[in-house]
């Protein structure tokens, strides 16, 4: 087993400016992780991305941009573990190779206290935040740790997302968008995106996603969402395919002193039958020791529908437990270690030929140039 420390010198030129009534900003994320199973199938140690906001005041409104790029995963850490590295691969092409894309292109209206968006986006941007999670540039890097998996999620994908109140009162979102997002059409390509009928190369019906969520600040803050998903899932044993799916979820989010904050995530949803996540729970903390050394712990469990691990023998529901301390160096670099222990690594309870199971540990390094994705977006909505 084997750790590959990074060492990185690298002059960011810029990190947000400010041209009349253009605000731009970038960041770049660069992750090296290994693995206590198979590490030796890895040929790609470091991954990276790069983000980059532009938002244009045009008077109405904002349009707001955002591309990314992203290094080609495999074989990876995320390859062997899949889950472990919630930056890798989030810019793809058709091939799974990594690329420069235009992620989000949207126009914004703030009608205080009413706020309409309009065009591709990322849906995790206005719902399902908590204090502790969302950022994997800043926070956690394992999947289960990011977002809710048992919530069906598109990725970016055209949708209408209405988000009313104010940050400490009480607020709520609801959103409309296609339920097949950039990267989950097989083609990655932008024109599928607005394509709502049937997947060209999977025959399922692509339907839409809906999500509506209510948000109440108080000493505790509560966040109580539902969402139906009215395409059709694939089943894993080949039946005829599901025509939707619908869950719920809730979210806590506290302090326990001061510095300290923490969270929880609860989430469940009717795909019993495929391959999905139905049911999710999660913990984190994340302490502030000053404004530049935090450190941060989490867990996570997944269930699997029984139909799945009835039909596969070493199937099993995964865990996770992640540890990460960032030191931020200045305003434009931080750097976080970070170590992953999984029971049931990719959802198997042992290891076979070429495929990782059981207990399973992840080492890694994170560097933040500038600021993530997460970073650099309003967060007008927590």
């Amino acid at each position: 087993m084997r750790l590959v420390m990074i060492a990185t010198f690298i002059s960011l030129s810029f990190n947000s400016y400010a041209i009349a009534d253009v605000m731009i900003e970038a960041g770049t994320t660069i992750v090296g992780q290994q693995t206590s199973k198979q590490n030796g199938t890895i040929n790609k140690d470091v991954l990276g991305s790069v983000d980059m906001i532009m938002d244009v005041d045009m008077g109405l409104g904002t349009l707001h941009l955002y591309g990314e790029g992203a290094v080609t995963p495999s074989v990876s850490a995320s390859d062997v573990v899949s889950g472990s590295n919630a930056d890798a691969g989030t810019a793809l092409n058709k091939n799974g190779k990594g690329r420069i894309q235009l992620s989000e292109i949207a126009y914004r209206f703030d009608l205080e206290p009413l706020n309409i968006s309009v065009g591709v986006q990322d849906l995790t941007d206005f719902t399902d935040a908590t204090v502790t999670s969302n950022d994997e540039g800043s926070q956690f890097l394992a999947d289960s740790l990011v977002n809710n998996p048992s919530i069906s999620f598109p990725d970016y994908t055209p949708s209408v997302i209405f988000t009313y109140g104010d940050e400490d009162k009480l607020n709520a979102t609801a959103l409309l968008a296609n339920a097949y997002g950039l990267s989950d059409n097989e083609s990655a390509n932008y024109r599928d995106l607005f394509k709502f009928g049937r997947d060209a190369n999977t025959g399922l019906k692509k339907g839409m996603f809906v999500l509506a969520e209510i948000r109440v600040p108080e000493a505790v803050d509560f966040t109580l969402g539902g969402w139906i998903r009215t395409s059709e899932l694939p089943q894993h044993l080949g039946e005829a395919n599901k025509s939707f799916a619908y869950g719920i979820y809730g979210n806590i989010d506290g302090e326990i002193a001061e510095n300290m904050l923490w969270s929880t995530r609860l989430g469940w949803n009717s795909a019993k039958d495929t391959d999905e996540v139905v049911t999710h729970a999660s913990v984190a903390l994340e302490h502030s020791y000053t404004e530049a050394h935090a450190l941060g712990l989490g867990v996570a469990w997944n269930g699997l529908s029984s139909s799945f691990k009835s039909t596969f023998a070493n199937a099993a529901n995964p865990f996770v437990v992640e540890m990460y301390y960032r030191w931020k160096i200045n305003q434009y670099v931080a750097i976080s270690p970070d170590i992953q222990y999984w029971t049931h690594a990719n959802n198997q309870s042992q290891s076979n030929a070429g495929n990782v199971g059981g207990n399973a540990w992840v080492y890694g390094l994170r560097i933040q140039l500038g600021h993530s994705h997460h970073m650099m977006r309003d967060d007008s909505f927590r």
